[in-house]
């Protein structure tokens, strides 16, 4: 039986709330995977949907549009999401964590999204992140 203390350590990845969704479709686009698909396939490059950030949303699947740059993949928000999978942080969840002020002074609260070039503030902010949120396991 759970003790009150163990049942507060534990943690549970935070719910993605659909206003993050309606965001990103309102300034990015959230379009199916199968539009990307066709996408990469017109241009030639079908191998490159297996690095998509695909989100799970009801019965569908969907890619968020600031992982685009010009029509092809955005290398930093690849580099970020293939960390953000060896952290284990669930694909909506890093999607969220994209668009979500970073911690720190409200003066300089930035979105991941909006400061691609800082990789390395970025970087450290997602492996805080997932320690932050990351469940507890559990012991048998």
């Amino acid at each position: 039986m759970a003790t009150a203390s163990s049942v507060l350590a534990e943690r549970f990845w935070p719910a993605v709330p659909e206003h993050i969704w309606d965001g990103i479709r309102e300034e990015f686009t959230l379009p199916p995977v199968s539009q990307l698909e066709a996408h990469f396939q017109a241009v030639g490059d079908p191998e490159a949907m297996r690095r998509a950030v695909g989100v799970f949303i009801g019965e569908g699947t969907f890619c968020p549009g600031f992982q685009l740059k010009d029509g092809l993949f955005h290398e930093p928000v690849l580099r970020l999401f293939d960390q953000a999978m060896s952290l284990k942080i669930p694909h909506n969840v890093f999607a969220a964590w994209m668009v979500s002020p970073l911690p720190g002074p409200a003066s300089s609260r930035s979105r991941p999204v909006d400061i691609l070039g800082s990789m390395t503030l970025l970087q450290s902010s997602l492996v805080a992140f997932g320690d932050k949120y990351r469940p507890v396991e559990k012991s048998s």
